[in-house]
């Protein structure tokens, strides 16, 4: 089932994220976010959970500005990968975004992570840019990528 979270359940969703990210520990400071990093985010933003016999296994942050939505950290717990789950989160993310009348939905990954465009690539979206970053959060300047997909 993929439903709305709650604030509630912040500390879930950042251990989620944060162990589906744990791959990035090679160019990442730190953890991906923090339970407080999630509430705040949910006070303007939405996050998506997947739950399966009344656990979370799954979470995606879903954004909306004006006709364009956004979806960032999709995270799947490691017992749950490869079945689906990930483009569930997706599609419930986009099918949010389109009945708030969003009519391109939009996301970005780090280059680093070359296993990730070919999979958003399947999913229809296509590589709009390729940006260099010198964000704090990373130990060293990458390039990210930014995908987009119409509704």
């Amino acid at each position: 089932m993929i439903r709305r979270a709650t604030e509630a359940e912040a500390d879930q969703i950042a251990g989620i994220i944060n162990a589906a990210f744990e791959i990035e520990r090679e160019f990442r400071q730190g953890e991906r976010t923090s339970a407080s990093g999630i509430r705040k985010l949910m006070e303007r933003e939405t996050f998506l959970v997947a739950e399966q016999g009344g656990r979370l296994v799954g979470a995606v942050e879903v954004r909306i500005s004006g006709a364009v939505g956004y979806f960032g950290m999709l995270a799947v717990d490691a017992g749950e990968r490869r079945a689906g789950l990930g483009r569930a989160l997706v599609e419930a993310a986009e099918e949010h975004c389109r009945r708030a009348g969003c009519n391109v939905m939009t996301m970005s990954t780090g280059e680093d992570r070359t296993e990730l465009v070919p999979y958003y690539e399947k999913m229809g979206y296509r590589v709009t840019a390729t940006e260099r970053s010198d964000n704090p959060a990373f130990k060293r300047a990458i390039r990210i990528v930014k995908m987009e997909k119409g509704l």
